[in-house]
């Protein structure tokens, strides 16, 4: 079957013939002899306007705000950040379409006070660290925590009464199984009364002079 030729198709060529016009296609450009239209098949190539803008007459350029605005949050909030250390940095979240895409730093220690009036200072600005940010990912993670759940061993403790050695303070081992037992699910109900007893007792059994003796011999 034969290909069909340029000037004969209308100006169509062949991938054969296209590959072969290239030498003296850069010939004729650089010696500055190559008249329009000269070559059979490059008819359809027209030069551009010199001087054209086409962001002048183009309609409409509001898509440029989907990547303008692609990190511009629809709202924010402030959360407390302990993933798995105790300084519960303060951060703030940025959501959109309905989902946290990314924390920042909050910058508002400085703005923040306690119950006796006593104002934090800017210093602890900007407190935020990998983990915080990574941290975002498991708000949406099928293995996140969905509801209060407690050690197995320490409700058992609870429920036992708080046992604790006299001397010391400790409970027994049988309730320190830590990382050797399962996690329960509890209501929330019964989560808040069980960390209501517990801090009540840590008080009790650690205030006064026989407190302050127990925390010595452990």
């Amino acid at each position: 079957m034969q290909q069909p030729s340029g000037p004969s198709d209308g100006g169509r060529i062949t991938r054969r013939q296209l590959l072969a016009s290239f030498p003296a296609l850069v010939a004729g450009v650089g010696a500055g002899t190559l008249p329009d239209g000269k070559l059979p098949g490059f008819i359809f190539l027209r030069p551009a306007q010199q001087g054209e803008n086409p962001l002048e007459t183009y309609p409409d350029r509001n898509w440029e705000r989907v990547y303008r605005d692609l990190y511009t949050p629809d709202s924010q909030f402030h959360y407390l950040c302990a993933p798995n250390d105790t300084h519960g940095c303060l951060l703030k979240a940025n959501v959109k379409n309905g989902v946290v895409v990314y924390a920042d730093p909050s910058f508002g220690y400085n703005r923040a006070t306690d119950v006796y009036g006593n104002q934090a200072s800017a210093r602890w600005d900007p407190r935020i660290c990998i983990s915080g940010i990574a941290y975002v990912r498991r708000f949406y993670s099928d293995r996140r925590v969905k509801g209060p759940m407690i050690r197995e061993g320490f409700k058992r403790w609870v429920e036992a009464g708080f046992p604790r050695d006299e001397t010391t303070g400790l409970p027994p081992a049988e309730y320190l199984q830590r990382g050797k037992e399962p996690f329960v699910r509890v209501e929330w109900d019964e989560a808040f009364d069980l960390v209501a007893k517990t801090l009540q007792n840590i008080a009790e059994t650690y205030s006064g002079p026989e407190g302050a003796a127990r925390l010595k011999a452990q």
